[in-house]
């Protein structure tokens, strides 16, 4: 695996991350990532941050799980503690005060409340704070992202795609996000995957040689796509058979640092994508 700030990864390296080698399946460890970046999506729309800190919460939560273990740092942990640190990264700062009672709300799918100085109100904010160390210190303090939503708007640009399938793009990004997708492929790779899948669903074809164009290879694409469907499928079966996501002898429901959680709202942050097509 790569070492300091070198994010790209392979994807046969997701078959040996500590998750795994912890007793995690593949499958298992992508459903609880989902799950996390489905809380900070939910968790940013409340408290609405832009855009791009809810995709920067992702991507470092994505990072951060390729060096620790789900084991150790309950998923849920994770995903609160990333978008707190993304917040400060991308000068949309929340006061713990706000930022802690919409965390619990989220994760607990509305049935926990933790106005500040109550004991989840306490809890919350200790986990926040305890794991905010081991997050910065897995980045390598490294808190730049490039933003697949920033080089989807290139795109889009460029290649005059209709604003109909440049929307769907948009919340296909924030799906691709929810995947290690931004630990194996560039951030445009990612934009590209988004559009194909928009274009299947709205119709219409983008000009010949338009990857090329946005410089990226067409297996990449392919792989990036075919891996975002793929998961659609899984996702949508564990729900159909009302299997939990997490690891060996995790329970739905649950509170910061148990195992298991309540599955957050989750799919693409809504947004506007910024006039390109």
């Amino acid at each position: 695996m790569p070492d300091h700030t070198d994010w790209r990864f392979a994807r046969a390296d997701l078959q040996l991350t500590p998750s795994v080698e912890s007793g995690w399946t593949v499958a298992q460890e992508e459903l609880d990532r989902a799950k996390a970046c489905g809380l900070i999506y939910s968790a940013g729309r409340r408290l609405q941050v832009p855009q791009n800190t809810a995709a920067a919460a992702c991507v470092f939560l994505q990072r951060f799980f390729m060096r620790h273990t789900l084991q150790e740092f309950h998923h849920y942990d994770v995903a609160a503690t990333c978008l707190f640190v993304a917040c400060k990264a991308e000068e949309s700062v929340r006061r713990l005060e706000v930022f802690v009672p919409v965390i619990a709300h989220c994760a607990s799918k509305g049935r926990r409340r933790a106005a500040a100085g109550s004991a989840e109100y306490t809890k919350w904010r200790a986990v926040i704070l305890r794991t905010e160390v081991p997050v910065l210190q897995a980045l390598c303090f490294d808190v730049v992202v490039d933003q697949p939503h920033a080089r989807l708007a290139e795109v889009a640009a460029a290649e005059g795609l209709r604003r109909r399938a440049a929307q769907l793009a948009w919340g296909f990004v924030g799906d691709c996000l929810r995947l290690p997708l931004a630990v194996v492929f560039s951030a445009r790779v990612v934009a590209c995957a988004a559009v194909v899948v928009a274009i299947r669903v709205a119709g219409g074809e983008p000009r010949d040689g338009w990857l090329e164009r946005a410089g990226v290879a067409r297996t990449d694409v392919a792989e990036a796509v075919q891996w975002l469907l793929e998961f659609y499928v899984r996702e949508a079966h564990a729900r159909m058979g009302g299997s939990a996501a997490g690891g060996p002898g995790s329970e739905q429901g649950g509170t910061p640092g148990e195992p298991g959680g309540a599955p957050a709202e989750h799919g693409a942050t809504a947004g506007e994508l910024p006039a390109a097509a």
